[in-house]
């Protein structure tokens, strides 16, 4: 098995067994399951993400707005009118995946993310400040 499928199927299982142990958010304004990159937050800290966030928006600074990012991230999904983390969760693991399976990494800090982690890592960041 190649590297970059071991990796894509593994985060698929870690997302497929994280999926029901998540809470749903509270209706409304659904940015924080967007920028909650869950299989990161299983292997790294706050801080770590907080890090990777900023390195990302320094490397990409025409992606630092939250609009900008949850339409990146969102994609024009269906999901992205819902308030439900669980659904949107779902969503971005599998385009965390896919991501991997096509090659769309980036190298941040070091490490390689798939874009989609990066970016939630990055929304996440903006959120917090």
């Amino acid at each position: 098995m190649k590297r970059r499928q071991f990796i894509g199927l593994s985060a698929y299982i870690a997302a497929a067994a994280a999926v029901p142990f998540l809470e749903s958010c509270s209706a409304g304004n659904n940015d924080i399951a967007v920028s909650e990159p869950v299989i990161l937050l299983r292997i790294l800290n706050a801080k770590s993400i907080i890090e990777t966030g900023q390195a990302y928006l320094k490397q990409y600074p025409d992606e630092n707005t939250k609009n900008k990012l949850r339409d990146l991230l969102l994609d024009k999904s269906p999901v992205a009118a819902t308030s439900n983390a669980n659904a949107i969760h779902t969503l971005l693991n599998a385009k965390t995946v896919t991501d991997f399976n096509t090659g769309k990494t980036v190298i941040v800090n070091g490490w390689v993310f798939s874009r989609t982690e990066a970016r939630q890592c990055a929304l996440y960041t903006l959120l917090q400040s």
